[in-house]
């Protein structure tokens, strides 16, 4: 009787082991043919068909294949894990062991900084501005060290544009009354300029944008690219504008408490995956945008209205005259004026 407790014991204490590692939870380096491989956690809001799941999947790859087994990581997409505040949160604590998501600006509005509306107006300024040595990336990276978060790189999924049921009055013209509801995050960044453009931004979960715009508590929402437009909301969506409002700049992020666990080499490693698949994302962005905008029209016959290359400078002119100075009360005056110096550096080149 004895030794059959004591087997179901050990059993026991194996099962919990193995528990603890698929969560994040292991401690020792793996590697040696003696040990299971440590387990990381990635959570991500990208849905199955987007192009940072793909980013993802294939970055498992990368880190298991150079770590020769050591190191894995496991990919939840589709905010399984939660909303990328609730994520953010537990990367803070180490429970969760990385991210590519929104950086909530609930710590410090600073940290919605990517999203400022119209820092990049297109796609060779946004490969420029958002490049892992810029300004921008230097000073996220400064901000989540403080709470043990490790910024490994943004990831340009493209631009985000607006998407409705039905068409705002004079879209084209900012400041007027567009006469039509506005799913926005709660940041400043995305707040701030609906509201100056004439759009009535109500704060909605991002989960909860698909049902909101169907039971018509809101006319549509800001915060989706084509991409995440067509797996998103696709099917109840009629208009997608297409107006380069803000970058669509997720991060790569990771905390400190799981680098630790791994071995100087394998931390490297690791990060420098991490830090290859940001770049990557830039080169990739742009064609996926096209691809997109083709196939929100051919398999939703949504409605894709592009602004020219005048109708964005107009838009972007009014907002980074009439907004940027609201948002420096949030993100501070030096932080704005740090970036309004990159975009002088672009106009000099």
């Amino acid at each position: 009787m004895r030794t059959k407790k004591f087997a179901a014991f050990i059993l026991s204490l194996g099962l919990a082991i193995v528990a603890l590692t698929a969560c994040g939870g292991g401690k020792e380096t793996a590697g040696d043919g003696s040990s299971d491989p440590i387990v990381l956690r990635l959570a991500s809001d990208a849905p199955l068909e987007h192009i940072a799941t793909g980013l993802n999947n294939e970055l498992a790859e990368i880190v298991k294949e150079r770590t020769e087994g050591r190191v894995e990581i496991k990919y939840f997409p589709a905010s399984q894990l939660g909303g990328y505040e609730t994520v953010y949160e537990e990367i803070m604590r180490g429970t969760i062991d990385a991210g590519q998501i929104t950086i909530p600006d609930a710590l410090d509005a600073r940290l919605g900084a990517a999203y400022v509306p119209y820092y990049a107006k297109n796609f060779d300024e946004a490969k420029i501005l958002y490049a892992p040595d810029s300004y921008l990336s230097n000073q996220i990276g400064e901000l989540t060290a403080e709470s043990d978060v490790k910024f490994l790189g943004f990831v340009i999924e493209g631009f985000i544009g607006q998407a409705f049921v039905k068409e705002p009055t004079d879209m084209f013209t900012p400041g007027v009354n567009k006469e039509v509801k506005t799913r926005s995050p709660g940041m400043v960044t995305f707040r701030i300029p609906q509201e100056e453009l004439g759009f009535i931004p109500i704060t909605v979960p991002y989960a909860e944008v698909p049902t909101a715009i169907q039971t018509k508590v809101v006319d549509g929402w800001v915060g989706g690219t084509p991409n995440i437009n067509y797996a998103w909301v696709g099917e109840v969506i009629n208009y997608m504008y297409v107006n380069y409002l803000h970058a669509e700049a997720t991060s790569y992020v990771m905390s400190e408490k799981t680098l630790e666990k791994l071995s100087p080499e394998d931390a490297e490693i690791v990060i420098a995956a991490f830090n290859e698949q940001s770049e990557k994302s830039f080169t990739l962005a742009q064609e996926n945008e096209e691809t997109y905008k083709k196939k929100l029209a051919e398999d939703y016959d949504v409605e894709v209205i592009e602004f020219t290359e005048e109708q964005i400078d107009v838009y972007a002119d009014f907002v980074r005259e009439t907004t940027w100075p609201k948002l420096e009360e949030q993100l501070s005056k030096e932080l704005m004026d740090g970036m309004r110096a990159e975009i002088e550096k672009l106009k000099s080149n």
